[in-house]
């Protein structure tokens, strides 16, 4: 049995940030009394595979606000497993293919409203500045919201919206929990939130939060009743809802209730729109100040596609292989998830990278570490999306790669993996691949929202950086660019 150091004693790891050496090495850090995190690869098959003996850590109770725990938050690991069951039957290939039809129709929307002169200073063809982690939460609430809901929140609009406020809202909300979670008061929160503590916190929850889940519920009631009308018909609305609808329990038969579809949708929602966002956010602050890698990008789509119509899932968009290595690089190096997934082991213990933990220590593997281990990373705080691409040029080896994503699992692995992968890849490169091919974009001089900067202190002076911050999502600010409609 493992012997666990003091709490924030570290065990062969070292770490620095920033203006100092980038560098992680060492295998694993205990950061609080009873938890210990991992940078070793076979940790994270140990702790998140499909034969772990953890379960999620009770601090996932914290998150939830419906009457049903959604997929998402279920620690016992049985409920979760008939929980997934259900959910993995709306994320199919087939469902996926569907989304794209919204993502498309929302993103060329966006790029209309992204690239429009109007307001801009001057008559060069470039528009006024954009605040691109408000503009990517606007094109993704929209999104999700056709996706789940039927209808869309509309907050790309420039138009007067309460909901385009939510997901800033959503942001302070998480912010405001997430030290709890991370405090000696974890367990009595959780234990004093069915016994008072959510009534006072629904007293004091904002306004705009609040028409937020009455537009959740009236949406979920108003799209089953659309489900039921269109049932077996050529109207049927084949978004995300509708297979949410169509899901049986494998056992029972039974759909989702009415609590759970509310439940889910909700976390579709969260979990959707700040991961895809933050991701965006970090790519487009790296492709505005790497100009070779914007320049091969832009080359990659603009010889593979003639129109934008044209830019559609499927073999074509799939054959863009800069693309999909910008992704991955901007998943690594900023991933949507910084922080560990912890997990809670259960009676009988396990064995963790070769040692072995007792039942009740809660272990995890952060992302944002792994992402900078410099032991699969040469230099891992540059943005270099030729790290994933073989090429006797560069000298990267199949084998290389194939390390590194065998590593590095930006959506996890095993039972709790990101169910909705397939959908989020797919909505990124239709985002990055229709914009890129209609307009042009540009770093504002003198704008360094989300870069590095003195004033931000030790570790994060670095402008070439794009800094986010960890409260279980990851937030981020920035960045700010100007666009102009293509001309060549």
């Amino acid at each position: 049995m493992v012997s666990i150091p003091a709490s924030g004693q570290f065990i062969q790891y070292t770490c620095w940030f920033g203006d100092a050496p980038n560098r992680i090495s060492g295998d694993k850090v205990r950061i609080h009394p009873n938890e210990v995190l991992f940078l070793a690869p076979q940790a994270h098959k140990d702790i998140y595979g499909a034969k772990a003996n953890v379960r999620r850590a009770t601090s996932y109770k914290a998150w939830q606000t419906s009457v049903e725990p959604n997929t998402a938050i279920t620690i016992d690991p049985q409920a979760h497993a008939r929980k997934r069951k259900l959910l993995n039957q709306a994320f199919t290939d087939k469902s996926a293919k569907h989304a794209a039809k919204f993502v498309v129709e929302h993103t060329e929307r966006w790029i209309d409203l992204l690239a429009d002169t109007k307001d801009a200073p001057s008559g060069d063809g470039w528009t006024s500045t954009r605040n691109m982690s408000d503009w990517n939460d606007w094109l993704v609430f929209d999104i999700l919201g056709d996706l789940c809901f039927g209808r869309s929140f509309n907050v790309k609009e420039p138009k007067p919206n309460p909901i385009r406020k939510i997901p800033h809202l959503v942001i302070q909300h998480v912010q405001l929990f997430y030290p709890i979670l991370q405090s000696p008061f974890m367990d009595f929160f959780v234990w004093a939130k069915p016994r008072g503590i959510d009534y006072l916190l629904n007293l004091i929850t904002p306004p705009e939060i609040k028409t937020y889940y009455k537009f959740i519920n009236d949406s979920v009631t108003d799209r089953i009743q659309m489900e039921k009308d269109n049932k077996d018909s050529e109207q049927a609305r084949l978004d995300m809802f509708h297979f949410l609808c169509a899901a049986t329990d494998p056992v029972t038969g039974e759909h989702y209730t009415v609590d759970a579809l509310q439940g889910e949708a909700a976390m579709l929602i969260v979990a959707g729109s700040d991961s895809t966002s933050s991701v965006l956010a970090a790519l487009w602050f790296y492709l505005s100040r790497n100009e070779g890698t914007y320049n091969r990008l832009v080359d990659e789509i603009r010889s593979t596609f003639t129109s934008s119509e044209e830019i559609v899932s499927g073999p074509k968009l799939a054959s863009c292989v800069y693309l999909y290595a910008c992704i991955d690089e901007a998943l690594r190096i900023s991933p949507a998830g910084p922080s560990e997934f912890a997990r809670e082991v259960l009676p009988g213990g396990t064995t963790i990278n070769g040692e072995r933990f007792p039942a009740g220590v809660v272990v995890g593997c952060a992302h944002w570490a792994m992402g900078h281990n410099e032991q699969f990373f040469e230099e891992p705080g540059v943005f270099r999306p030729e790290r994933y691409i073989p090429s006797e040029e560069t000298g990267v080896t199949v084998e290389q790669v194939n390390t590194m994503k065998s590593y590095y699992q930006p959506f996890l692995i095993g039972p709790t993996n990101c169910v909705g992968k397939n959908i989020a890849m797919t909505e990124m490169a239709l985002v990055v691949a229709r914009t890129l091919f209609r307009v042009d974009l540009r770093a504002v001089p003198g704008e360094n929202l989300g870069a590095g900067n003195e004033s931000l202190g030790w570790g994060r002076t670095d402008e070439k950086q794009y800094h986010i911050s960890d409260a279980y999502i990851t937030v981020h600010k920035g960045p700010i660019l100007q666009f102009r409609k293509r001309t060549g």
